[in-house]
């Protein structure tokens, strides 16, 4: 999902998909009914939870909260498209190198080179 400004992320990004994309992103909550029946009401607190969340992680204003990935580690997967894959947590990212630390973080970066270098050697 490559996002074609990727210096000029706003709240409204994580809304600018294609139909299709969108689709294929919700077809995880509807087959979870089948195997996790809930109320509906739960269901929709579910998605507008996932509404915020990704509204949130778009409107890069960065709070530290580890292991939680925020708008810095959403901002630098959408500069690289090589790291921070994560949706909620850090862990897989950790544990697979694919991740890289915001500048402010205070976290050693795996990877020498700043966050702004490896932007800019793609």
């Amino acid at each position: 999902h490559k996002y074609n400004k990727e210096n000029t992320l706003s709240p409204f990004a994580g809304l600018a998909f294609h139909p299709l994309d969108g689709i294929l992103q919700a077809v995880p909550y509807f087959w979870t009914l089948f195997v996790f029946p809930m109320h509906a009401l739960t269901y929709e607190l579910m998605l507008f939870g996932t509404a915020v969340w990704t509204t949130n992680i778009h409107d890069c204003v960065e709070v530290e909260c580890q292991p939680i990935m925020g708008a810095g580690y959403h901002t630098i997967h959408h500069t690289t498209y090589r790291h921070n894959y994560g949706q909620f947590f850090t862990y897989m990212d950790r544990l697979f190198g694919t991740i890289l630390y915001p500048e402010n973080s205070g976290k050693q970066h795996r990877n020498p080179k700043s966050v702004y270098d490896v932007a800019a050697s793609k």
